[in-house]
């Protein structure tokens, strides 16, 4: 009994690191270790941090958010995905939230259910046709967000371990 206590615990407070077989999701990460004080990633990342010369910044760790980062609950093996995973949220329009979540819900949601990269191209599961050909007529997009809606769903595919195709 005491051997199973003390495994439990062990794996209780082990750090969650990718597993090297499966791509790791970087939603599901922030999700189950970062979303119960910081809310959701993208609306965290967009009211507190900025990037400025390339690098992320906090409000209250400018210097040093990298360092912040690997004391603050985050595995060390996850530190930097975390941090490029900000870095884009922060620099993205909310497109995706504003005219797409209503039916959609999450960028990360919707990627997962219902996306495919093939040849580097994001298409549907269902039909297998390119998302870029489908948004020309479905959800109210300008025809000059397209091809950046197509590039952040691209890149929030291989931010939940499906960028591979």
């Amino acid at each position: 009994m005491r051997r199973l206590m003390a495994l439990l615990l062990w794996m209780a407070l082990a750090p969650v690191v990718p597993a090297s077989a499966d791509p790791p999701d970087l939603h599901d990460y922030w999700d189950g270790r970062c979303k119960s004080c910081h809310g959701d990633a993208g609306d965290f990342a967009r009211s507190t941090l900025q990037v400025e010369q390339g690098r992320l910044i906090g409000r209250h760790h400018r210097d040093r958010l990298d360092e912040f980062l690997q004391q603050h609950y985050l595995a060390d093996d996850w530190v930097a995905p975390v941090t490029a995973m900000l870095v884009a949220q922060v620099t993205t329009a909310p497109v995706f939230k504003a005219k797409c979540s209503g039916c959609h819900g999450s960028a990360a949601d919707f990627a997962r259910k219902s996306l495919l990269l093939r040849d580097g191209v994001p298409v549907g599961k269902a039909g297998n046709r390119p998302v870029a050909d489908y948004l020309r007529a479905h959800g109210g997009l300008a025809p000059d967000e397209i091809a950046p809606m197509v590039e952040t769903l691209k890149r929030v595919l291989g931010e939940v371990g499906r960028g591979a195709g």
